[in-house]
């Protein structure tokens, strides 16, 4: 649709606007009322006395009167007290026309939001909602043309008063190069496309639009368009959206195969769109744009981020919302939220709406543990994303880690078709960020040490949370050297303070003699037990130096990926996980076991309770799933047991057997291995860190021939396994503290 000056108007009004836009719907408003079908009509107030005006000449032609009841004085009650309020004023000409009803006379109430719509969102109804609804049902001969602003909600009491609704919201595109004078078309280039200028303003009314359009400035027919197009941004950007700068190129690293999804299916197809212009192609073109988008993967992987760099792409507004803070205790409000936002977007157009932590308020309607409000909230989701026209250029973004969670209503084609998973990223994508942070930084690093630290984040969790690094991370250990860097004005990093930043700026704990003993035995019975079960984990390292909240590990890892593990496998990883404990029985007695083997309790419990409860690996259960669990990033999560006082005793009993069989097993096999045991703490004490062939060794009492530095392990380095999950110390230890470290099982 290449403008054609010859074919635009040379002067255009509002009404005349109104009318090319909604032409349809006003007809079919004012066959309404003559048939004595009572309308609402869901408009922005501005457009409020440019449809009367219209409806009025259309009801005159056909003998029918239109009183408007906005507050004014009735004719005749001059003598009368002045109401308190405009409310009451308009409460009280309604009741006087209502008593004054004739068959020829339509009662117009152009601000009923505002009679019917509390205030305060406790309050329900108004005084004069509830005085003036028994008016209007005791009268259902009373014809009433009522609107409604879309930012405003009232109760179903009152919409069911009208047979007949109508929205006048956004506009077609069909419609407007009719709303374009010669004069304003000059203002865009000779090649200008309506299709692009539909864009901003396809959300807006057309007495809006044609106030924008006169406002335009600058040259008749420029070379550059963005002039223009600025412009029109300016002027339909409301306050609480943002117009994000992040380039997807240059400040998201990594993530080669999200982008190039992000390319083909949106903005590749989005430029192919611009530059058609028949109009059956367009409708193919738009009925093909996936406009719901889900993110999903572990936090701190840059989702949001990921939704701020297709905005800027698409030279879009974009607002974030959370879902928790959608939620409102109030009837009707959390809906009512929902509303507004879309409203706000559409007024804003491009634009893109971000669902942060969607699942908290969207998750499966069919889940006993989900809230009336969010079945509510999830309705009122489903009916907005229907309700835009399919030209529309409108994104709705949901970002989560609990996709298999969320609604299936909301996944099916047409709503949030498209899904990217944004997992944890890999050692190019973190040399990749690393890039652009210590760009944008400036830090002073080597390539080397840059490839340093992508290696080393690799092997590494977070120690406060067992988690894999994200950019997250890693944006937060520039900033710490960036900090170091201004403090000392520092010109380059040793590795100690390249270390020092991975772990988020937490110093080396120190162990007392006493600490690295009960340690050293915890480790160790760890270790002996392990290696004493069938279909264990190869043990790779054993250490006692203090990482984090971590006083020491044992680091086994699987020798492949493990799709699905067995019965005994789960065994076994309880007996290993009970070493840590039964080793400081043995040796310090029970009375002076520490609280180091709390993590342990905590996952053997967890494992046990899956083995029961999920996967069928309890004769006395049997084959049934009582929590029904969905696996995320974020474990498990959280599902209530659904299962009887009965059935729930019998689940508590067979945990605890199993958890004992665990601990009795690893308590004989360290019984029969005490020398071993003694053997592989000493061994910790002396070197700190061993290696998994180095175990073996100490262990059956061999000697150890050590170079200054082995396997690039330096007693400075405290690097965490990437899948060891930190054991907090006590903070009142016994006379003997300790403490430890496991890998995570796979459940």
């Amino acid at each position: 649709m290449t403008t054609d000056l010859e074919q635009l108007p040379l002067e255009l009004n509002e009404r005349s606007a109104l009318e090319v836009a909604y032409g349809r719907d006003l007809y079919w408003i004012g066959k309404k009322l003559q048939t004595q079908a009572s309308v609402l009509i869901e408009c922005e107030k501005q457009l409020i006395p440019f449809v009367f005006m219209t409806l009025r000449g259309q009801m005159r032609d056909a003998g029918i009167q239109l009183e408007y009841l906005d507050g004014r004085k009735i004719p005749g009650s001059e003598g009368e007290n002045p109401a308190p309020s405009i409310l009451r004023a308009m409460l009280a000409q309604v009741t006087h026309w209502v008593r004054n009803a004739s068959e020829q006379r339509i009662l117009v109430l152009p601000h009923l939001d505002l009679l019917v719509s509390s205030s305060s969102q406790n309050e329900g109804l108004t005084t004069e909602a509830r005085e003036l609804i028994p008016l209007l049902y005791e009268n259902p001969r009373i014809v009433f043309l009522a609107f409604k602003d879309p930012n405003f909600s009232f109760s179903k009491v009152i919409q069911n008063l009208f047979p007949a609704q109508r929205k006048l919201i956004g506009i077609d595109r069909s419609c407007l190069s009719k709303l374009v004078t010669q004069r304003e078309a000059r203002k865009f280039p000779k090649d200008f496309n309506f299709n692009r200028l539909y864009q901003y303003v396809s959300g807006l009314n057309p007495v809006r639009i044609r106030q924008i359009l006169s406002r335009l400035e600058g040259i008749d027919f420029p070379d550059n368009p963005d002039k223009v197009f600025s412009q029109l941004r300016e002027m339909t950007l409301d306050s609480e959206m943002e117009m994000p700068l992040v380039d997807m190129q240059t400040d998201l690293g990594g993530y080669t195969s999200v982008k190039n999804k992000i390319q083909e299916e949106i903005l590749g197809i989005l430029k192919y769109r611009d530059g058609i212009e028949d109009e059956e192609e367009l409708d193919r073109i738009d009925s093909i744009i996936p406009k719901g988008i889900i993110f999903w993967g572990p936090p701190g992987t840059g989702k949001t981020y990921f939704a701020k760099a297709i905005a800027h792409a698409l030279n879009a507004t974009i607002l974030i919302v959370s879902g928790p803070e959608l939620k409102s205790m109030w009837v009707g409000q959390s809906e009512e939220n929902i509303r507004k936002i879309f409203f706000k977007a559409r007024q804003s157009a491009p634009s893109i709406i971000v669902f942060d932590e969607l699942d908290s308020f969207a998750g499966s309607r069919s889940k006993l543990s989900t809230t009336e409000v969010n079945h509510s909230m999830v309705n009122q989701l489903l009916t907005e994303m229907d309700g835009f026209r399919k030209e529309e250029l409108v994104f709705v973004i949901g970002t989560t880690n609990f996709v298999s969670s969320l609604d299936a209503a909301l996944l099916r084609p047409g709503r949030f078709e498209m899904k990217l998973e944004i997992p944890y990223p890999e050692e190019k994508d973190r040399l990749e960020i690393l890039q652009i942070y210590i760009r944008k930084m400036n830090l002073p690093l080597s390539e080397e040490q840059v490839q340093y630290m992508a290696i080393q984040t690799g092997e590494m969790t977070d120690p406060m949370t067992g988690t894999s690094y994200t950019g997250d991370h890693l944006y937060s250990a520039c900033r710490f050297l960036k900090r170091l860097q201004i403090r000392e004005n520092k010109s380059s990093f040793e590795k100690a303070e390249i270390h020092l930043a991975l772990r988020g700026g937490e110093q080396k704990r120190k162990l007392s003699d006493e600490e690295r003993n009960v340690v050293a035995y915890h480790e160790a019975g760890h270790a002996v037990v392990g290696l004493h079960l069938p279909q264990h984990d190869p043990i790779h390292k054993a250490t006692i130096i203090p990482r984090g909240r971590a006083l020491g590990l044992v680091l086994s890892l699987p020798e492949r990926d493990q799709l699905s593990v067995t019965k005994l496998k789960y065994k076994s990883k309880i007996a290993m996980a009970m070493g840590g404990k039964v080793a400081e029985e043995i040796i310090f007695g029970p009375e002076n076991v520490t609280s180091g083997a709390s993590s342990d309790i905590q996952q053997i419990t967890k494992i046990a309770r899956a083995m029961v409860t999920q996967f069928g690996m309890s004769n006395e259960l049997g084959n049934i799933d009582f929590i029904n669990e969905q696996q995320t990033y974020l474990g498990p999560s959280t599902g209530n047991i659904q299962a009887g006082p009965e059935t729930q005793e019998k689940i508590d009993s067979e945990i605890r057997r199993i958890v004992d069989e665990g601990y009795e097993t690893a308590k004989k096999i360290l019984t029969k291995n005490k020398k071993k045991l003694d053997n592989l703490a000493n061994g910790l004490l002396e070197y700190e860190t061993l290696t998994g062939n180095e175990i073996t060794k100490v262990m059956n009492g061999e000697s150890l021939v050590r170079a200054e530095d082995i396997d690039d392990i330096d007693d400075n380095d405290n690097t965490p396994s990437l899948i060891a999950v930190p054991k907090s110390g006590a903070k009142n230890k016994p006379k003997k503290g300790g403490g430890g470290l496991k890998p995570q099982p796979q459940n």
